[in-house]
């Protein structure tokens, strides 16, 4: 299966935090879900994100907003979620001109009482897709193991793969 030759990246969001591993180097990573931006001209500016988002909050002129933080929901700004999903990427993957496309499990760690809608499991595919993944596999349920996440086989009655 060519999906064996990409990239993967198993990406776990929650409100204040993603983290996870990159396949096949078992890198792992984790942050909080932040993008820090200043308005030039009406028009938005990423200065940073992640931990150097972090560090520029409270800064005169900065924002700092967190795509993944809702009372209700976990994905509260798509276009926020989106260019912090991409400079994430961007980060873990090694630059080349002829790399692929990652392929991303993605793994939702809150809001989900009563699971997830199709809305919500949707949403999350088309986020990772605009931040650059080929492929997404959106994951509720028990962490995969990195066994489970090599071979592509999720365990059955452990939690729920959304098929999209």
């Amino acid at each position: 299966m060519l999906d064996h030759f990409l990239p993967t990246i198993y990406l776990k969001i929650s409100r204040h935090w993603v983290s996870g591993v990159v396949l096949p180097s078992g890198q792992v990573f984790g942050e909080p879900p932040l993008l820090a931006l200043r308005y030039e001209n009406t028009k938005p500016v990423i200065l940073a994100s992640g931990e150097a988002a972090q560090q520029l909050k409270g800064q005169e002129g900065v924002e700092v907003l967190n795509g993944f933080d809702h009372p209700r929901t976990l994905l509260a700004n798509f276009s926020i979620g989106e260019k912090t999903l991409q400079l994430l990427f961007r980060r873990l993957l090694p630059k080349s001109l002829f790399m692929a496309k990652p392929v991303v499990i993605v793994h939702l760690q809150e809001h989900l009482e009563g699971g997830l809608t199709q809305v919500e499991a949707r949403g999350f595919s088309e986020l990772c897709r605009s931040a650059g993944a080929r492929k997404v596999r959106v994951w509720t349920g028990r962490e995969l193991t990195l066994d489970e996440l090599r071979s592509g086989q999720f365990p059955a009655g452990a939690g729920t793969e959304w098929p999209l």
